[in-house]
Formats: structure tokens, C-alpha cells, sequence
């Protein structure tokens, strides 16, 4: 099956069980884009005058790229896909995880789904006062499996982890980061006093991001917005330097 060729409508139809192979990088990113989960800066536009807006990330940190699990995961065969691609790269990892969560909001599905493939308990997260919590109890003989959706500088991997490990700290995490799209440049996720996670990423798309006082996309007159915040800011930045 050519993914590769199949558009928004053939996408959203099409069913988990046909695709029985690892997809390669450039179809994780073309499903992505076909969705509308992805926005990038328009440099072209940037030189006639259409400065627009860019990325905030949640590091603080501004960007050029960004992409929106919400929407690419909201049909559930997507994210049924996507989370058998993660079982399919995690094949032979010894001891298998007892428990899986993903971080949320965004990879919340997709744990549950990646739970079931790997017959896997599914551990319940979520965020309370505006900071993610393991709500499940996990005995401290059994281990637990984070996947999340998107990586950039681990920003929400590490808080996911000190929360848990603060509320149970005898808990036994599966040393991996299994995530849909790794768009920064680590490959492992250093948790102080924890460990080192490796990621484990279904495509790799590095996008560009910087310190906002060293951000060029500022100096020239652009404006960074959080483009998750709110449907209207995803807008927005789509909107802000014309059609595309």
C-alpha cells in the first residue's frame, strides 16, 4: 500500500488491519500533514511582507514547525495505527511493560490503544490543576511504559515523570519514550534523578526552534503564539501569512 499516495478522505478510512508494516518516516509525516496536524513557516511569504505568527512551544522556546496530535489522533484509526506502529518497533523489549499510559492530554487514546496491543494494563493519567498525575495505583514490582504523542525538548515527558515518581516512588518505569514524531534533536530524555529514556520515535522531523530573545523569526516583525491553547489560536497561525 502506497500511504503515500492517499489523501485526507482515504486516510480517515482507511482500516488498522491493511497497513501490516512498519510505515517508513516520510509516511508518519504525510499522514500528519493530510490531516491538517501540521503548520510550518511560510519564508516565502516572510520576504513579501507576510511576517504572520510562529510557534510557542510548551519549553518556552519559539518555532518554525508544529504539529497537533488532536486533530491527527481524533479518528480512531489513525490512532489505532499509530499505536500498532509503536508495538511493531517495541517487538522484543525485555521485561514487556505491565502497565502503559499516554502522557496527556494528547497521547491519552493512544496509550489505552497501545495497552491493549501489547496486552498491557492501562494506566490512567491525567492533569490535575494543570499538572499531570498518574491516578492509577501501580505495584512496585510491576513496570510502566510512558508513550506520548509528539517530542521536542521532553519538556512534558520529564514533568510526567517527577509527578509520578514524587506520588510512588517505588515505581519501575520501562526506560523508553515511545513517541508518534520526535521533531527536536535528542534521542535519549535525561530525567534527573530517575534516568536516561530512550526514544523511540515512529518518524524523526526536526523544525527549528530558539530562545525567544534569539528568535529570527521576532526580529523580523512575527509574533509566537501557543498554537494548542485554543482551536482559534490554530487558526490563527494558519491564517497569518495568507492562504497556502
Amino acid at each position: 500500500m502506497d500511504i503515500q499516495s492517499l489523501n485526507k478522505e482515504k486516510l480517515i478510512a482507511l482500516e488498522p488491519q491493511k497497513v501490516d508494516r512498519e510505515l517508513f518516516p516520510a509516511e508518519i509525516i504525510h499522514i500528519a500533514k493530510m490531516l491538517g496536524a501540521y503548520w510550518g513557516y511560510d519564508y516565502e511569504a516572510a520576504k513579501k511582507g507576510l511576517v504572520g505568527l510562529h510557534a510557542e512551544l510548551k519549553s518556552k522556546r519559539h518555532s518554525d514547525g508544529f504539529f497537533v496530535s488532536k486533530i491527527m489522533l481524533k479518528y480512531s484509526n489513525i490512532c489505532k495505527i499509530m499505536a500498532d506502529q509503536m508495538a511493531l518497533r517495541l517487538q522484543g523489549i525485555d521485561p514487556a511493560p505491565e502497565w502503559v499510559a499516554g502522557i496527556p492530554d494528547g497521547a491519552t487514546e493512544l496509550g489505552r490503544d497501545l495497552a491493549r496491543i501489547l496486552n498491557a494494563k492501562s494506566a490512567k493519567m491525567q492533569k490535575v490543576d494543570g499538572k499531570i498525575q498518574l491516578l492509577s495505583e501501580i505495584p512496585a514490582s510491576e513496570s510502566l511504559l510512558l508513550c506520548e504523542d509528539f517530542c521536542t525538548k521532553g519538556t512534558g515527558f520529564k514533568e510526567a515523570v517527577w509527578n509520578i515518581k514524587f506520588k510512588q516512588s517505588k515505581i519501575k518505569f520501562v526506560f523508553l519514550e515511545p513517541v508518534i514524531i520526535n521533531r527536536g534533536e535528542l534521542d535519549v530524555v535525561e530525567v534527573t534523578g530517575v534516568g536516561s529514556f530512550k526514544i523511540v520515535p515512529l518518524s524523526a522531523y526536526r523544525v527549528n526552534d530558539w530562545a525567544p530573545e534569539e528568535c529570527p523569526l521576532c526580529k523580523i516583525g512575527s509574533k509566537a503564539i501557543k498554537p494548542k491553547v485554543s482551536d482559534d489560536n490554530w487558526r490563527a497561525i494558519n491564517s497569518s501569512q495568507g492562504d497556502k
